[in-house]
């Protein structure tokens, strides 16, 4: 059965909904308070100007948070590549100059079935043809 996962309630539902509630209680307080529509519209330009520098605030905030940590990732990245790359080179450096070194270490797999050799190579002495001979 395939899993069903909740809806996600769309942003403009999310927004009408706190620009109503928002609306109802600036409604009831100017009714507690009893307070003319021209004083509640200076007092909401107060709060209004004060939620626009808060916000100016928090986007600043965050653009230079997101920045830095951008910065720590890339740095992390480049350090890590870094210290791949040096330990390659050193590989490869050492590979190179000392191949004797990696020849002697590397030894034949012996399955117990091969013979070992017992005999010593043998050398053939070559001639130098002086004169032409004929062959029957």
């Amino acid at each position: 059965m395939e899993e069903r996962k909740k809806p996600t309630r769309p942003f403009s539902v999310i927004y009408a909904d706190a620009k109503q509630a928002l609306t109802r209680q600036v409604g009831n307080t100017m009714a507690a308070y009893g307070l003319p529509i021209f004083m509640a519209e200076g007092i909401l330009s107060g709060i209004l100007a004060e939620i626009r520098t808060n916000a100016g605030n928090e986007l600043a905030d965050d653009t230079a948070r997101y920045e830095e940590e951008l910065k720590e990732y890339y740095e992390a990245q480049i350090k890590e590549k870094e210290e791949t790359f040096e330990k390659e080179k050193a590989e490869l450096i050492r590979t190179f100059e000392e191949p004797a070194v990696l020849e002697e270490t590397e030894e034949p797999e012996m399955t117990g079935t091969e013979e070992a050799p017992s005999e010593a190579p043998v050398i053939i002495e070559t001639k130098e043809i002086v004169e032409e001979t004929e062959v029957d």
